[in-house]
């Protein structure tokens, strides 16, 4: 079952970049069908699995940031750092209320897909493309 589906203007025209947002996407999805049929011990693994995928994430644009010497990197990446403390408290508080939990993750990473995701992460995109990254 989906939730959220990938939309072409959530794309910053890099094929790297692109595919691992996806990835989060696909991620979503798989916790909204967990919270939804109820199975609340995937929830730990997924939030495990999207801690890691983020910091795999971050990694990447932050490569490429340094790089290109791109002039808002360090504007993204403390937000970087905001979202890595946010998902370390879902890591934290999974087990206290698992729906809660598992519903509140999907708001959280619903509002980073579209504001960060579409929005700031947009700001890169002719950085990035001028370098010969696409």
């Amino acid at each position: 079952m989906k939730y959220f589906e990938w939309k072409q203007n959530f794309s910053v025209n890099v094929k790297i970049i692109d595919a691992q947002h996806q990835h989060f996407v696909n991620i979503l999805n798989r916790i909204y069908s967990t919270c939804q049929s109820n199975s609340f011990g995937e929830l730990e693994v997924l939030i495990n699995e999207l801690f890691v995928y983020a910091q795999l994430h971050f990694e990447t644009e932050e490569k490429y940031f340094k790089k290109f010497k791109y002039s808002g990197a360090k504007e993204h990446i403390e937000e970087h750092k905001k979202i890595v403390a946010k998902v370390t408290k879902f890591l934290t508080k999974k087990n206290d209320d698992p729906i809660k939990t598992g519903f509140e993750l999907i708001d959280f990473l619903e509002d980073w897909l579209v504001d960060h995701l579409a929005v700031m992460d947009k700001k890169y995109t002719a950085c990035f493309n001028e370098h010969g990254l696409l």
